[in-house]
């Protein structure tokens, strides 16, 4: 791939960690097979108690820690980064071959400053599936006008201020909308992004309780600008829940009772946090 600027196009890979020993081996060994040459991948990690850090380290990743939320780690992971490019992965998502390069045509060929992946979601357990079937019946409730970006320009996000780190959700989403205000070009790539979900149950009801507790957050207008159109693609990927053709009964109840769960999870986390 000809390159007249080598700093320009060089892309900055962040993924934030915490205990991800498990996951983070398939994300990164994705990234290493990438072709694309001028990449490094920065993992942000929360002072994990596995081996994650040591995993990075042996896939040659740069390795800095940083406690807080996952918001910040990524605030913290574009301060270090060196690339005009930055892409924003979780660690336990796995990219297509070619993919990085696709997202950098892209910005080049159709001049936008963030590219948004294809993202597909893979259940590796029960509640893993359960939380798939949700999940990619909210990529198609969104269509092709939704999704996010995980790819931008740097300059674009130094320009526009970095993700609200005292968000645990939607942190993403809040920036992508404050940023379209603000005339943020995107477009879709071509390649795919494999989202794998091998939570347990309990891991799930700490995760949405703990978002419940942060509700707080969400007071400010900008936080608060996702709020109604998320509550509007709720309900349509309730439909398409329903509508799914590839569902079996017992993931399909089990989907219920996720959702039932975690919005409880979610309601007991306020509760507390209001009451204290």
């Amino acid at each position: 791939m000809p390159l007249d600027n080598t700093k320009d196009a060089y892309v900055s890979v962040i993924v934030p960690t915490y205990n991800s020993a498990k996951s983070l081996p398939l994300c990164l060994e994705a990234i290493r097979r990438q072709k694309y040459p001028y990449k490094e991948v920065l993992v942000v990690d929360n002072y994990s108690k596995d081996e994650t850090r040591r995993i990075a380290e042996n896939f040659g990743a740069n390795v800095i820690l940083h406690s807080g939320t996952q918001a910040a780690a990524r605030n913290v992971g574009l301060a270090h980064s060196k690339g005009g490019y930055v892409l924003f992965l979780d660690s336990d998502q796995q990219l297509d071959g070619g993919a990085v390069e696709d997202c950098v045509l892209t910005c080049s060929t159709c001049g936008v400053e963030a590219v948004k992946i294809p993202e597909v979601f893979v259940g590796l357990n029960f509640w893993g599936k359960c939380s798939v079937l949700w999940k990619n019946s909210m990529v198609r409730a969104w269509g092709p006008r939704g999704g996010i970006p995980r790819f931008y320009e740097r300059r674009t996000l130094v320009h526009f201020s970095p993700f609200n780190d005292k968000l645990r959700w939607w942190e993403d989403i809040e920036l992508y909308q404050r940023l379209k205000l603000g005339g943020l070009k995107d477009a879709w790539c071509k390649r795919r992004l494999i989202h794998y979900e091998n939570d347990s149950l309990q891991s799930m009801m700490r995760k949405y309780l703990s978002y419940g507790q942060s509700v707080v957050a969400f007071r400010d207008s900008s936080a608060m600008a996702p709020t109604a159109s998320m509550f509007r693609l709720t309900l349509s990927t309730i439909a398409q829940t329903f509508r799914d053709p590839g569902k079996s009964p017992s993931v399909f109840l089990g989907c219920l009772f996720l959702f039932a769960a975690k919005s409880l999870s979610g309601a007991l986390g306020f509760l507390s946090r209001r009451l204290k």
